[in-house]
Formats: C-alpha cells, sequence, structure tokens
C-alpha cells in the first residue's frame, strides 16, 4: 500500500504546477486503449480538463488470470499510470498532445515470451514483482462524431523494477532476487469518449 500512496503524492505533486480553472462542458473523457485490450488485458482510462491547454488524468489495466493454466502460462498484472497532458492546439481532447507518465505495476509472469526482449528469463522461470517507470509520449486526437474521438500515441518510459525468481512449476522453488533499470516502449490506440 505505500508504494501506492508514493505514487498518489507524485501524482498530486506534479499537478500542483498546473493552473487548474473552473471546469466547465466538455470536461471528462473516458478511453481504453486497443493495443492494451489486445494483450487480454481491459484497461479503462480517463481525463479531465484542468484549463485550455491541460487535461490530467490516469490509466488502470488488469490481468488477472492465467494464459494457460496447464502450462503455468502467466502474465498477470495490475497497472496504474497517472499523467497529465499538454494539449498543443487550441481545442482541448483533439489534434495534438504531448503527455508525462508515472507508471507502477504489480506482476506475476511465467512461462511467456514478454514482448520487446523484455524479462527474457520469464520464458522459463516464474517472476513476481514491481515496478515504477516515468514515460513521455506524443499523441494525435481525431474527431469521429460529437462524443467520440480515436488517439493514436508513441514514446518511451524509463524504469526500475525489482522482483522474486521462481522456477516455473506452480509453486517451483525460489532461486534469488533480482533488479533491473529498462526502456520500455510505449504504444497507444485509444477510442475515447467525451462527457458533455
Amino acid at each position: 500500500m505505500s508504494k501506492l500512496k508514493s505514487l498518489t503524492i507524485a501524482c498530486i505533486s506534479l499537478l500542483a504546477f498546473v493552473n487548474v480553472e473552473k471546469v466547465s462542458a466538455q470536461t471528462f473523457a473516458f478511453k481504453t486503449n486497443l493495443l492494451y485490450d489486445a494483450t487480454l488485458t481491459p484497461n479503462l482510462g480517463f481525463d479531465v480538463r484542468l484549463n485550455s491547454k491541460w487535461s490530467a488524468g490516469a490509466v488502470v489495466g488488469l490481468n488477472a488470470w492465467d494464459i494457460n493454466k496447464d502450462e503455468n502460462k502467466k502474465w498477470r498484472h495490475i497497472l496504474v499510470a497517472p499523467n497529465v497532458r499538454r494539449w498543443l492546439n487550441d481545442t482541448l481532447f483533439h489534434k495534438s498532445y504531448i503527455e508525462a507518465d508515472l507508471i507502477y505495476s504489480h506482476y506475476n509472469v511465467g512461462n511467456t515470451k514478454i514482448p520487446f526482449g523484455l524479462y527474457k528469463s520469464a520464458q522459463d522461470r516464474r517472476l513476481q514483482g514491481d515496478l515504477f517507470a516515468l514515460g513521455g509520449k506524443y499523441g494525435y486526437s481525431w474527431i469521429l462524431g460529437r462524443a467520440w474521438r480515436i488517439e493514436a500515441e508513441a514514446g518511451v518510459a524509463v524504469g526500475y523494477a525489482w522482483y522474486k525468481e521462481y522456477e516455473c512449476p506452480h509453486c517451483g522453488t525460489y532461486l534469488g532476487e533480482g533488479n533491473r533499470i529498462f526502456l520500455l516502449p510505449q504504444l497507444g490506440v485509444n477510442v475515447v469518449y467525451i462527457i458533455n
């Protein structure tokens, strides 16, 4: 719980630098990242208007099941990523933006090939641990209709992870601890719904 508390304090500190104006129409946006959904991880994000150029929000993703229980294949995790966005045009929730995000994840992965060459030992081991990262993205939002948008975004995050390592069978033998600094590509195709 203390890690989540630290993340909350960091997010509030980040938002303290942004001038918040009175909230008005078209203030909230809810979204899901279709690429993240494709990894069988349901996710939901939101953004709230802070002023004419800034919005803030968060994304939460949860994968709580095994990929293949018989083989103990898993990519279980919870991810929480608060963010702030600076919109580069006159219209909020439209056209270009840059985003900074803090990422926290608690994970339990094993017998699985992790994308981008991360955690190569997870192919024949089980790793359970936590990670924190700081990321930056560039994105673009297109209007699909009065309340609908689609966003494409790309960026990179740098972070630190620590974990305990086990043999792959369920409840396998404890092998030790590890940690690492990593670069993580960030990609998204978000479907967005604006609340008027």
